[in-house]
């Protein structure tokens, strides 16, 4: 059986962006401007904590969620394939009941916070905006539909080959508006502010010059004097799924300094290179691009959030959850790990496949480091929090427990079939068949997990006492 050729999109792409140029350089350049980004720019900044602003501490629990059983998930990168797998996994949690406080609930009801890069961003945007709606829309809607045709053909698009012809309009916004027009109908944060019920959206894309994380929070925005509010939830997705080269980077004006309280690094300084936003001279702007390339696994802010607090039980401190008894982490991993199908030829690689490698290597490691840090930071956290509700933290529960629970496509426990499902492509469009395979692989993998399996034996206990 021939390896699927992982990189179908972007060839396509490419070839697509070289009679683009040409039909640029025939038409002259256009002054297009993308609606979205300039819906937001020109918002007033404040620079100070106000009614509507998108904080996880200002998000309430709704029905059949509570303080006391936190869940976070985090769905990692690689187009519908990770997407897909991450699906499953929330599927999973919807079929995962439990008697929690008296009453009658979920695991998926209790998610308070859902992180996503790139392919993972879509499933976890789409959940925090349309909660139990997904499992009805997002199938046919995302995941069983052509959407990347589709994107193929607005870049085909005569009209839009005018739009691309100006410096300020890229593909980057071509995937925004499909995002928008098929999945995410307009919908803003400020539209989950209002809401201003649980789970937390936290999608984080790269920034290109500084190669760190940037999230789409308010406390990132603080740090360029924006209002988060304004921002379309496709934007955001679209910056995180914003792959080099294929996809044009998703750019936003740098307003620091011109808030109506000045800023400093202290406001938040958990936030990766915070100082290099505030100099709006040097930076006055800033190029997002795939959020995968600096945190493929979406666990960095956790992490950083965690390190910067002093430890899990400072962190917990600032998220506005009180008296948490069950924290349950849960990582979705769809990589496919290091391609070494290069190894096993001596012809000499195309720039395509050497492109390829390089990203899957450096994916792959800054994977393992983050995939090492929850390994081993789980026991010390544990510790941290009993000791913390011993000393009288309010957002602790004495008899606190923490549960780090790694879902990845690579421990699949079928070696044929994790062969298939990991020779799946990152493309943006798959077939049913290997849609309908990660959806029963992400359900599988939970549900078979050690960790999984002593949260569930743990929550019976709990209903039992």
């Amino acid at each position: 059986m021939n390896k699927p050729d992982n990189n179908s999109f972007g060839r396509t792409m490419l070839k697509w962006l070289g009679a683009l140029a040409l039909a640029a350089s025939l038409a002259g350049c256009a002054t297009t401007r993308p609606p979205m980004i300039e819906s937001f720019r020109q918002a007033p900044a404040t620079g100070q904590v106000g009614a509507g602003e998108y904080r996880l501490p200002r998000l309430v629990p709704q029905s059949g969620n509570s303080d006391s059983l936190a869940v976070i998930l985090s769905f990692s990168g690689g187009g519908t394939r990770a997407a897909a797998f991450a699906y499953g996994v929330l599927k999973e949690l919807k079929n995962a009941p439990v008697l929690w406080n008296g009453a009658q609930t979920t695991l998926l009801d209790e998610v308070d916070v859902v992180a996503g890069v790139s392919g993972g961003s879509v499933a976890a945007a789409y959940f925090a905006a349309f909660g139990d709606e997904t499992f009805r829309s997002f199938e046919p809607a995302f995941l069983k539909s052509d959407f990347q045709g589709g994107l193929l053909s607005r870049v085909r698009s005569p009209a839009n080959a005018f739009r691309l012809s100006s410096p300020w309009f890229g593909r980057g916004h071509l995937l925004a508006e499909r995002l928008d027009e098929t999945l995410f109908r307009g919908i803003t944060y400020g539209d989950l502010a209002a809401r201003g019920t649980r789970p937390y959206l936290l999608v984080t894309a790269t920034d290109l010059t500084q190669g760190t994380g940037f999230e789409f929070s308010q406390g990132q925005f603080d740090l360029l004097c924006s209002r988060l509010d304004r921002v379309p939830l496709s934007l955001a997705v679209a910056a995180s799924s914003a792959v080099p080269v294929v996809m044009s980077p998703v750019t936003l004006e740098n307003k620091a300094g011109k808030c109506a309280a000045p800023l400093v690094p202290a406001v938040n300084p958990r936030l990766a290179a915070a100082d290099a936003y505030l100099d709006p001279e040097q930076r006055p702007f800033i190029h997002l691009v795939d959020g995968g390339l600096s945190d493929n696994l979406a666990v960095r802010g956790i992490i950083d959030a965690i390190a910067h607090a002093g430890g899990m039980a400072g962190a917990l401190e600032t998220s506005g959850l009180q008296g948490i008894r069950r924290l349950v982490i849960v990582s979705v991993n769809a990589e496919q790990g290091l391609n070494t199908a290069l190894d096993r030829s001596d012809k000499v690689p195309s720039v395509a496949e050497v492109l390829d490698a390089i990203s899957s290597a450096m994916l792959a490691h800054r994977s393992s480091k983050s995939r090492e840090i929850l390994d081993r930071g789980a026991a010390r956290w544990r510790s941290e929090l009993r000791a913390a509700a011993r000393a009288g933290s309010q957002a602790l529960d004495p008899s606190v427990d923490l549960y780090v629970i790694e879902v990845s496509l690579q421990d699949h426990p079928e070696p044929k079939l994790r062969g298939e499902l990991l020779a799946i492509p990152t493309s943006f469009s798959l077939p049913t068949e290997e849609v309908d395979k990660l959806i029963a692989a992400g359900g599988k993998i939970l549900r078979e997990s050690a960790e999984f399996m002593r949260l569930r034996n743990d929550l019976s206990i709990d209903k039992a006492q």
